[in-house]
């Protein structure tokens, strides 16, 4: 059979035997959506509505394939499996969080463990004082030294520091700083 090919009248749009089967924009609630091979509406950069997520999950239950699901929901063969993987590994059908980044791990749980020690051992010591510590020790290099305010958040989550406290802590941290670069501190190095 021979497909006749021809341009549609909207923009962007495809025609074959008279049926537009490529449309470039929809208007959906959320805003500008397009179509999909299938004829699914989709907005890139978005994720899939919960509902038809859990209907991916419920049809792969009762042992529909991936592909069959795809075109019967008209979802992209890529999205219905990147979402039963999703399922299988976590059992959540929630997408992923949208731009961002993880929190990164500054203290290696080796380290965690010696600044609690060192702050069980001195109760008063500061955060900059265990960064020093740790370095002085030989348990971190400049390069792998947790910053000050890494140090005061694992102090924080461990031993539940409140809020006056870590004020405290941040003003005679700053007097410190203050005193290593004022001239009486500038004077009493040289004496």
């Amino acid at each position: 059979m021979a497909r006749n090919f021809a341009r549609s009248p909207w923009r962007g749009s495809l025609l074959i035997n008279g049926a537009d089967i490529i449309s470039q924009r929809v208007s959906t609630p959320l805003g500008q959506g397009r179509v999909n091979q299938l004829g699914g509406v989709f907005i890139n950069g978005r994720p899939l509505p919960n509902h038809i997520r859990h209907k991916i999950v419920e049809m792969a239950h009762h042992g529909i394939r991936p592909c069959v699901i795809s075109r019967q929901l008209r979802v992209s063969h890529g999205c219905v499996s990147k979402i039963l993987c999703r399922y299988q590994e976590t059992g959540s059908i929630r997408p992923g969080a949208i731009g961002g980044s993880k929190p990164r791990q500054v203290a290696t749980p080796d380290v965690e463990k010696k600044i609690e020690e060192y702050k069980r051992e001195n109760p008063g010591m500061f955060s900059w004082e265990i960064r020093d510590r740790l370095l002085k020790d030989g348990h971190c290099d400049r390069t792998t030294v947790p910053s000050v305010s890494s140090i005061s958040r694992v102090l924080r989550i461990k031993f539940g520091k409140r809020e006056e406290e870590e004020d405290q802590e941040k003003k005679d941290e700053d007097q410190e700083k203050k005193a290593k670069h004022s001239i009486d501190g500038i004077l009493g190095d040289k004496a």
